[in-house]
């Protein structure tokens, strides 16, 4: 027999927590994850569930799959400049699509993008300079958004139109954050201000992404890129149409770049904080590179560069929380009876700080990702790309762009953050430092002695006060 709704906070009479979840997501999250493996609250007229252990959530995206949709809500403002790309597509049409975009992800394709992003790191590195400080939190965007162009379109877009797409993306995403947030979201066609800004922005990415697909279709040329991959895709003889390319590319470009930038930036933070960790990082670059460039078979002989990256991502995911689902049919999860039309969340931040999982959740430990340790971890307890059917499909590709651009920074530079620099948390749709990151850079034979940090800089207050450093 079905228990009765499980425990969570009561919220208003009327509109239950409706308040809370628009005005401190994450602060309502963790607040969900205090009452255990499943907890549930009404918002408005609904219920929604939010999932804590690792069982329950690999329940719910593998054995209940099929049973899921994400949030309409959340993904109507994502479809008006997404369109039906890898992120927002549904059911049958999701299905076909992963199978027409996976050979753009296999690693024969991707391998030869690895040079690609070392080549960009270094020329980025050579602009820094001893002594000064940077914000390397705009370092790794301006990074990342290189790096994506050119894997994603070769030579076809330069640099003035990646930066445009780069910065319709972020205008697009404060926007959609803000609807994704309001209990009632104003039509597409009413000009209000937010309206205005997702349509002009729109407008930037559809002008230069369908020039592009326009005049490679029009060449018919395999450029070795994603987009040549993409376009000569096909699923029993069909090919994609310009829209559908164009919603991928998109998709790819928006998931490819900002999340990418995110994880490096709170990975170089993390080793700022702890300076015998980022010794025993360069020790292990030294013996395996020397001074020459990193490349893709080196990765195999840098497994503590792997542990850092898996580590800064368990601690500070950029996907912190997954669309949430709604139920198409009623399910049972952990004894308890979800109706249909439920929605259901997941977070991986939630997820990767609890001390159920991770035990001394907070504290940056990269031993944690040793072979040996490894092993015994739930694998739904670290989803830093998702889960299920639905797992980023860039996974392998993100992972080898991380290693690679750490490995190469953290070969030539020191660093160690500015005093005056505040660290927090900015939880929108993914996880970045809401005020920047500014880092003092020197170099590797030039940094002075420093104390030891090992008393660590934590991951939380997860939510309201997240790592706050300095003043």
């Amino acid at each position: 027999m079905a228990k009765a709704h499980p425990p969570g906070p009561r919220g208003h009479w009327l509109l239950g927590i409706i308040n809370e979840v628009q005005g401190d997501p994450m602060g309502f999250m963790t607040r969900m994850a205090s009452y255990g493996d499943i907890s549930s609250a009404r918002f408005g007229p609904f219920r929604i569930y939010q999932l804590n252990n690792p069982g329950l959530v690999q329940d719910l995206l593998v054995n209940h799959r099929d049973s899921l949709v994400k949030n309409p809500h959340d993904m109507r403002p994502l479809r008006r400049f997404l369109g039906n790309g890898l992120l927002t597509n549904e059911g049958e049409g999701h299905r076909v699509q992963r199978k027409m975009m996976q050979p753009a992800f296999h690693m024969q394709r991707i391998r030869a993008y690895a040079a690609t992003m070392v080549d960009h790191t270094r020329a980025m590195l050579d602009t820094w300079r001893a002594g000064e400080v940077r914000n390397v939190d705009d370092d790794m965007m301006k990074l990342t958004l290189g790096i994506v162009s050119k894997t994603l379109f070769n030579a076809d877009v330069s640099e003035a139109e990646a930066h445009a797409v780069g910065a319709a993306l972020d205008d697009i995403q404060a926007a959609t954050t803000e609807l994704s947030t309001m209990f009632f979201q104003p039509p597409a066609w009413l000009p209000t201000a937010l309206n205005r800004r997702i349509k002009a922005a729109t407008a930037t990415l559809d002008a230069i992404i369908l020039r592009v697909i326009n005049e490679r279709r029009a060449s018919n040329v395999d450029t070795g890129d994603l987009l040549s991959q993409i376009l000569l895709s096909q699923d029993e003889g069909q090919r994609m149409s310009d829209q559908q390319v164009r919603d991928e590319v998109i998709t790819l470009f928006l998931a490819g770049h900002e999340t990418t930038a995110n994880a490096l930036t709170w990975s170089l933070f993390l080793l700022s904080q702890h300076p015998n960790k980022l010794r025993r990082l360069q020790a292990e670059i030294d013996r395996v590179l020397g001074d020459r460039p990193a490349t893709l078979a080196d990765l195999g002989q840098l497994p503590y560069n792997e542990m850092v990256v898996k580590e800064a991502l368990r601690l500070y995911p950029p996907a912190w929380s997954l669309s949430p689902r709604v139920l198409q049919q009623p399910i049972t999860l952990g004894g308890h009876a979800i109706g249909k039309n439920s929605v259901v969340m997941v977070a991986p931040y939630m997820l990767h700080h609890d001390e159920r999982w991770w035990p001394e959740p907070e504290r940056f430990d990269p031993e944690r990702f040793s072979p040996e340790r490894e092993k015994s971890h739930h694998k739904y307890a670290w989803i830093p790309f998702g889960a299920g059917p639905r797992v980023c499909i860039g996974n392998t590709f993100a992972l080898m762009e991380i290693q690679l651009v750490l490995a190469s920074i953290v070969q030539r530079f020191d660093f160690a953050l500015d005093p005056r620099q505040r660290v927090v948390l900015d939880p929108q749709i993914t996880l970045g430092p809401k005020h920047g990151m500014n880092l003092r850079i020197f170099a590797r034979s030039q940094k002075p002695e420093v104390r030891s940090q090992e008393s660590e800089v934590r991951g939380g207050e997860i939510g309201r006060r997240a790592a706050e450093v300095g003043g």
